[in-house]
């Protein structure tokens, strides 16, 4: 029997149709990917799996007994707790027997009445928790903790005082020790470097259980898929194997199903010409009725989704400075104290240049202090005059109340309608979605949203910070192709070598202060 079945599927958001009569089942075990492209419908299909929203017609049914965990369901957490309490909460009912199992040692040495049954209960209890693993969960959080990249000073923090980003990693770090029936994970990779994804990705393959992810991350979505999801044109389509299976099935499958509806197209239009041209003739009347009954009675494919278009990223560029556009000297980043060595290096005219590090290293950082929103803490930085940097910032503050269409024209309101529409239709922002509340649309179509902005400025100078996050192949192949076109300077922060692979010139790697 399914763990999880979704059957019937119907559901209209805000007036656009994301599902329709769609269906899924995830069986135990089964380590489930859904994918698609950006604004069909996969955060949403989550949400309304952990009942955040209701759907219009269908069912969804979680097996009586399942436990599950969703990632955002963990933002409603005090922001003031500790974050090692945060984490070893999850085993609160076995610190509960801990004391109890205590206070019956400390009662059977003043209650010597009842001295043999309150040592019984201490043993049964100490028993249980033996079985339970309780004695080995500092080493077991602490296995967990290490490996998504988590500085031991900053256990003791609350989590208020952490990074966007280790927050995030905080609330993954609990999903897992949860260990519940299903894990249900929205793009888990984004606020993690490339050593903490493989390490993600090696205790998912591992995972007992059965688990559904919502990814970008292909190079990801190759480690741990054992059965995909399709998401598209309101349906979902199941494929049992790996992401690679995945790939070449539905390639098939999506050629095929285009002759078979090219193929009924061609019958139809013969069978309607027939109807036409017969059914006013008194001779042969009787035969058109016939071919309009069988017509009416002919299952009708639907047209193959079309997808989103073509998307077009661009950075107009404006003019040269010089051969060395910024110049590091020994600079020094950080807020109470230095996060890393001192950085140096020249980045010339026309460079690309990739930033790594573990993440919370001080990348994002970096970006902030030459952009002058930090002070740096020693050491110094030089732009070239002339220097007109663009910049995509992970952490920029939005107002998710506008539409795309306000939010363009609020920043550019000397473009008409047609301009504005135009720039978020480059970039794969089109129709209705241009017109719909930024807190309605993906993560993927906030982005395309940016990057529209981004392509309305002339600048010499890109400051990119994680800007693949939410994004989907289509748009980062978009994406790689408008940088690599780009003649000036680039500064980008990835954790997708797969991305930055063969795009830039180099790569600088952060690494903590010694």
């Amino acid at each position: 029997m399914a763990m999880l079945e979704i059957t019937n599927l119907w559901f209209n958001y805000s007036d656009k149709e994301l599902y329709r009569d769609a269906c899924l089942k995830l069986n135990p075990g089964e380590h489930g990917v859904l994918v698609g492209t950006n604004g069909t419908g996969k955060t949403t299909l989550l949400k309304l799996i952990v009942g955040d929203l209701l759907p219009d017609k269908g069912t969804i049914t979680w097996e009586h007994g399942v436990t599950f965990s969703y990632l955002d369901q963990q933002l409603a957490v005090a922001q003031d707790m500790p974050v090692h309490q945060y984490l070893y909460g999850v085993y609160e009912d076995l610190f509960e027997k801990e004391r109890q199992m205590e206070a019956y040692y400390a009662q059977s040495a003043t209650d010597l009445d009842h001295y043999e049954a309150l040592l019984t209960k201490a043993a049964r209890l100490q028993e249980e928790l033996n079985d339970s693993g309780f004695y080995a969960l500092q080493e077991k959080v602490g296995r967990l903790t290490d490996g998504l990249g988590f500085d031991p000073d900053h256990l003791s923090w609350p989590l208020a005082r952490l990074s966007s980003g280790q927050r995030e990693k905080a609330y993954l770090a609990k999903m897992l020790l949860e260990e519940k029936d299903v894990l249900l994970m929205d793009e888990p990779t984004n606020f993690l470097d490339q050593l903490q994804v493989a390490w993600l990705a090696k205790y998912l393959q591992d995972y007992p259980k059965a688990f559904l992810v919502v990814s970008h991350d292909q190079a990801f979505l190759r480690q741990i898929a054992n059965v995909v999801f399709v998401l598209e044109n309101g349906k979902i389509t199941r494929y049992k194997g790996d992401f690679d299976h995945f790939l070449t099935q539905h390639q098939l499958d999506m050629d095929q199903y285009r002759k078979n509806y090219e193929a009924q197209q061609r019958y139809i239009k013969k069978e309607e010409d027939f109807i036409a041209k017969h059914i006013v003739r008194a001779t042969s009347a009787k035969a058109a009725k016939s071919h309009r009954a069988r017509l009416a009675h002919l299952e009708v494919m639907e047209a193959p989704a079309k997808g989103e278009g073509k998307i077009f990223f661009s950075f107009p560029y404006t003019h040269p400075v010089g051969k060395i556009p910024l110049t590091v000297d020994h600079l020094v980043i950080g807020y109470d104290k230095p996060l890393l060595d001192p950085i140096a290096f020249e980045l010339k005219e026309g460079e690309k240049i990739a930033i790594l590090g573990e993440n919370g290293v001080g990348k994002t950082t970096f970006l902030k202090t030459i952009r002058g929103l930090i002070p740096a803490l020693g050491g110094s930085y030089t732009f070239l005059p002339g220097i007109v940097p663009n910049v995509f910032d992970q952490d920029e503050a939005t107002d998710m109340s506008l539409t795309p269409f306000e939010w363009v024209h609020q920043l550019y309101p000397d473009l008409n309608n047609t301009q504005v529409r135009q720039a978020l239709g480059n970039c794969g922002v089109q129709k209705e979605k241009a017109l719909r509340p930024l807190s309605e649309l993906s993560g993927g179509e906030v982005a395309k949203t940016r990057f529209a902005i981004m392509s309305l400025r002339k600048t010499n100078f890109l400051i990119l910070d994680e800007p693949t996050n939410h994004l989907d192949q289509k748009a980062k192949d978009a994406l790689f192709e408008a940088i690599e076109r780009f003649p000036g300077s680039v500064l980008l922060v990835s954790h997708e070598k797969d991305f930055y692979d063969g795009l830039v010139d180099y790569e600088l790697y952060f690494t903590k202060e010694q």
